[in-house]
């Protein structure tokens, strides 16, 4: 794929990135704040103020003290103090703590919402530390307490048998002095040791105020959010584009449709709006002036074909076969333009009915044969819906083709319709040829709207029959497997199949449309083809006498059975 593919595929798919960019701000302006959040800080310091002599006790390590602060006993009451439930992590989480050996210090640091919060958090934890070294010298000095009376016991017992013996003097009681000194001498030093043997710590600095602090430093704001999601759903969108393009066996462009079908594209259509877009196909000559003008450029090669055509292939047909091929007169500059698509929903009512209506519009006399039997449109549109056409005329002998053939309200345009619904005829190859003569004798151009040729054995018929094929394929809709199986069946019937028509062409955010905010052709030139609400029949006198449709030039055509009509050789 080139660069200009993958800008293709992202414009054929630029509701997924309007979707995904759009979903990303949706989050980002929900999760995100509007700015960094700002808290209070808050600062306690400790300081040892006394030691033991020999430095054993372990609140004479401030590491010791720090590890006590934020650890087990001390949070949980710094909880219970402030009235929090639950484990106290919430709170420890919020807390810093920075031991200094070399100076004895421990400063503790407290972050809060409001500043008297961290204030009264700081101070409680440093309280509870101060709390807690409290309580380990006292449980120490209890020990000892303990220990000093045990051996008081002792040495109380000692007494008592000494003076049993006789006396501190007597020779018998020499030993039991001697143990009795010996537990004074531990005793004292027991006491000396408790007395000792105590860390104390104090606050150096009480926390009175706290400072705010913006988180911004280390949070990405929401603008910043909102760019780096952008990005991120861009490059989300490019891929998911590319995904679904390379996935997608659906025709989207021009450059596709001709690689797919091996066909010119003759004309774009572009693609109507959503009020008009299941009405009639006249709809798109009244309100559109690029479908007109798509029409019109259709018009305009199909007839440059005819004119075209080399004398040279029609001798050789009479050459070779003693007349020309059937259903194609050699020196006939009449024309039978038949107007199928692959599949059903491909566009080719809209595209018969609409390429009928600028062959009457450049004052040629044309007839619309409704062919399609079972999803007709233009008849409904047109004001003859119901009547008898194309099932009857088949099945009845010697019949004449004026007597089904209704006029309709823009000048120049007459209908065949369709008929009985769901019933064609079979094996009546002859009276199909007879119909299209008798068409083609009837009016300058012929236009056959068929059922599709993949899903009816008529159309393949028809195909055969017609002096040019049209396809209408309908962007978006029409598949690739699709195409390849039409144009095979066109190329094994050896139908003169001129090009492709693009119905549908998104104009998309993307493009521009030449004709955007220019009048209709109605409003332009004053009449046009009436208008009809979708709802009752079409405006107009019912036998062509309404406005015409403008010319290429922005003059009126007369209608084809007026004295001044340019009509060669019409039988109406």
């Amino acid at each position: 794929m080139e660069p200009s593919d993958y800008l293709k595929a992202l414009q054929r798919h630029w509701k997924v990135a309007v979707a995904l960019v759009l979903t990303v701000v949706v989050v980002v302006l929900f999760l995100v704040p509007a700015k960094g959040d700002t808290v209070y800080e808050a600062r306690h310091t400790l300081l040892r103020t006394s030691t033991t002599p020999e430095g054993t006790a372990a609140a004479d390590n401030p590491r010791v003290l720090a590890l006590w602060a934020s650890r087990g006993t001390v949070p949980q009451r710094v909880a219970e103090a402030v009235g929090r439930t639950g484990p106290p992590d919430d709170l420890t989480d919020r807390l810093t703590v920075t031991p200094s050996v070399e100076l004895g210090t421990v400063d503790l640091a407290v972050t809060a919402d409001t500043e008297d919060e961290a204030v009264l958090l700081v101070n409680t934890f440093a309280e509870e530390a101060l709390r807690y070294v409290n309580e380990q010298n006292q449980e120490a000095r209890a020990a000892a307490d303990d220990q000093v009376r045990q051996i008081q016991s002792e040495v109380d017992a000692l007494g008592s048998r000494i003076a049993a013996a006789g006396g501190d003097s007597a020779p018998a009681a020499a030993g039991l002095v001697s143990q009795r000194a010996a537990k004074l001498d531990e005793q004292n030093a027991v006491a000396a040791e408790a007395r000792a043997n105590v860390s104390r710590w104090g606050s150096l600095q009480e926390a009175s105020s706290a400072q705010p602090v913006s988180t911004s430093s280390v949070a990405v704001s929401r603008g910043q959010a909102l760019l780096l999601g952008g990005l991120v759903a861009l490059l989300l969108a490019s891929g998911v584009a590319i995904m679904l393009d390379r996935s997608d066996s659906r025709l989207h462009t021009k450059e596709q449709a001709e690689r797919q079908f091996g066909l010119p594209v003759l004309a774009e259509v572009p693609l109507l709006s959503l009020r008009h877009r299941r009405r009639a196909a006249v709809l798109g000559y009244e309100h559109d002036v690029g479908v007109a003008e798509a029409h019109r450029s259709l018009r305009t090669a199909l007839l440059l074909f005819r004119d075209r055509l080399p004398l040279a292939v029609e001798a050789a047909e009479l050459t070779r076969h003693g007349q020309p091929a059937p259903g194609r007169g050699a020196s006939s500059s009449r024309q039978v333009v038949v107007v199928t698509s692959a599949e059903a929903g491909d566009g080719k009512s809209t595209t018969a009915a609409n390429l009928a209506m600028a062959y009457a519009e450049a004052g040629q006399s044309a007839l619309l044969v409704n062919w399609d039997l079972w999803r007709p449109t233009s008849a409904r549109v047109l004001g003859a819906e119901g009547s008898p056409g194309v099932s009857e005329l088949l099945e009845a002998e010697g019949a004449s083709l004026v007597d089904y053939v209704h006029p309709t309200p823009v000048p120049g345009l007459h209908l065949l319709p369709s008929g009985r619904l769901g019933h064609q005829p079979g094996g009546r190859l002859d009276a199909d040829l007879r119909l299209l003569e008798q068409a083609r004798e009837l009016a300058d151009v012929v236009v056959v709207d068929t059922a599709p040729l993949l899903a009816a054995s008529v159309t393949r018929e028809l195909v055969t029959m017609a002096d040019v094929v049209v396809l209408a394929s309908r962007v978006g809709r029409a598949t690739s497997p699709a195409a390849g199986r039409t144009v095979e069946l066109l190329e094994r019937l050896g139908a003169p199949t001129l090009g492709v028509v693009l119905v549908g062409v998104p104009r998309g955010p993307f493009r521009k449309d030449y004709y955007t905010g220019v009048p209709g052709p109605a409003v332009r030139s004053g009449g046009g083809v009436p208008r009809h609400d979708g709802d009752g029949p079409l405006s107009g006198d019912a036998h062509g006498g309404g406005a015409g449709p403008s010319g290429g030039d922005g003059r009126h055509r007369a209608a084809p059975d007026s004295p001044s009509a340019p009509s060669r050789g019409s039988a109406w």
